[in-house]
């Protein structure tokens, strides 16, 4: 809950677009636990991940840091950023895993898109599902992030978007329906190859 004279995410946003590197420090302090919250959900599907939560906080922090171009909209837009930096930053722990011959391991991800069913699903499938989604429907990759990356319930979703829970949950089964697709496709394709 904020206190009287604490300053919102927005406009510590603006602070830190305008150069004003406190501003951006108090941010991350200000966001720090539910940059904890995406973090742990991340961590929590994960076998085989050398990182902690804190870690993961902490490398996604410094690739937001490096970013100069960005506009941030809102409280919503940079954890939707932050969620994306942190799912990269597993993408490039798991690609790292894979290319070191020693220590060779297919990293996976236990997912819950399908109705009950834990499926795995190998990291770099579902960052290319994810891009073409984007492409193909921004809102719904967004939701997805915050969903799926970011642990948050369709309501608290709801809530940061200003729109009605009804919205965010007919977007999340179409953007479920349209990622458990593209994923079948690309197991599909995969057999094909074998």
């Amino acid at each position: 809950m904020s206190q009287p004279g604490d300053i919102s995410a927005k406009q510590l946003l603006d602070a830190w677009r305008g150069g004003d590197l406190a501003a951006r420090d108090q941010l991350f302090t200000q966001l720090y636990s539910e940059l904890r919250q995406i973090s742990a959900g991340l961590i929590r599907s994960e076998r085989n991940l050398s990182l902690s939560t804190g870690d993961l906080v902490n490398e996604a922090v410094i690739r937001l840091m490096r970013v100069d171009q960005i506009e941030w909209a809102d409280k919503v837009h940079f954890l939707a950023l932050a969620a994306r930096a942190m799912r990269r930053v597993l993408i490039d722990h798991a690609r790292k895993k894979r290319s070191d011959k020693r220590h060779h391991q297919k990293v996976t991800l236990i997912s819950r898109l399908s109705d009950g069913n834990a499926d795995r699903i190998e990291m770099d499938v579902l960052e290319k599902a994810l891009i073409r989604l984007n492409v193909i429907d921004e809102e719904k990759a967004e939701i997805v992030e915050l969903r799926y990356f970011g642990g948050m319930t369709l309501e608290e979703i709801a809530e940061i978007r200003g729109v009605s829970e009804a919205t965010i949950k007919r977007n999340w089964r179409a953007a479920r329906a349209w990622l458990l697709d593209c994923l079948n496709e690309a197991r599909q394709d995969e057999h094909r190859i074998d």
